[in-house]
């Protein structure tokens, strides 16, 4: 059990927080009706001392995390290298490829002039292939006009120091005796052809008539003539090479239509069968 003296100080106690509750709610409500009374802007406010930021201690890194940042460290320093060259690089490869379009530009303009002149010179050759064309066909008419006065005597014998013009004189007069006597008029240049030396075949000859018609009418009788039949003598026109290997290409069909009994012949390098001409 509790004392006397025990219990009256148990009460003070008790008496004397009852009067601290009542002096605090005093206070509060004289606190809370002199706030609306105080001029708080002439009262100075104590100044707060303040402390500077405390600063971060550095975090120690061990060796591993220090290996680890000297590799970063040189591969950065590498990548910032390689991409100075790379830059340097480009630079460099960009100038060459501006040299290299303007080059390339100025090619292109001499190949589209170069085509231009191409054009122009192919123009201009097929205008010359047609004239060339158109020559030829005239200097081959010419030819072929000129040969007409010409005939070919095949089967003459060679002798040594022979008069070919005589032989040939009397040749024509077996032939064609009508025209005898115009013969040492008409008959105006005699040759052989090609070079001597070959006894095995006689060398042809080449006559040269000053008259058309004493050509074509012993042309004529040639080819019914017994006489160049009997010694193996041949008269024959004096063809152009063109004309000679149409000719020969025609042969064929000639003697395959001779052999037949057909009419087959020549009219200079054209060939007829029963009057129908034939093609090569």
């Amino acid at each position: 059990m509790y004392s006397s003296t025990n219990m009256s100080k148990m009460e003070k106690r008790k008496e004397r927080s009852d009067n601290v509750i009542d002096s605090s709610m005093d206070v509060h409500d004289y606190a809370a009706s002199a706030s609306n009374e105080c001029d708080y802007s002439t009262t100075p406010l104590p100044d707060t001392p303040s402390k500077p930021p405390a600063q971060k201690k550095g975090k120690i890194l061990n060796s591993d995390e220090l290996a680890d940042s000297a590799i970063i460290s040189t591969l950065s320093a590498l990548i910032n290298n390689r991409s100075d060259a790379l830059e340097g690089m480009i630079s460099a490869n960009a100038i060459k490829i501006e040299e290299l379009k303007q080059t390339i530009d100025f090619v292109c303009a001499e190949v589209k002039d170069l085509q231009k002149n191409v054009k122009d010179v192919n123009v201009r050759l097929k205008a010359q292939e047609r004239l060339g064309g158109a020559n030829e066909t005239r200097i081959s008419d010419l030819e072929r006009y000129s040969r007409r006065w010409n005939l070919r005597l095949f089967g003459v014998p060679e002798t040594y120091k022979e008069n070919i013009r005589s032989e040939v004189i009397r040749v024509c007069g077996e032939t064609y005796p009508e025209a005898r006597s115009k013969y040492p008029d008409a008959v105006d240049s005699v040759h052989r052809l090609g070079k001597g030396g070959d006894n095995t075949r006689p060398r042809a000859i080449i006559m040269q008539f000053t008259s058309r018609v004493v050509r074509d009418a012993l042309w004529k009788a040639a080819k019914k003539s017994q006489f160049l039949k009997n010694n193996n003598l041949r008269f024959a026109e004096d063809l152009t090479s063109s004309d000679r290997e149409r000719r020969r290409i025609l042969w064929p069909k000639v003697k395959e239509a001779r052999a037949a009994g057909k009419s087959a012949y020549y009219i200079g390098a054209r060939a007829f069968i029963d009057g129908i001409e034939i093609s090569p």
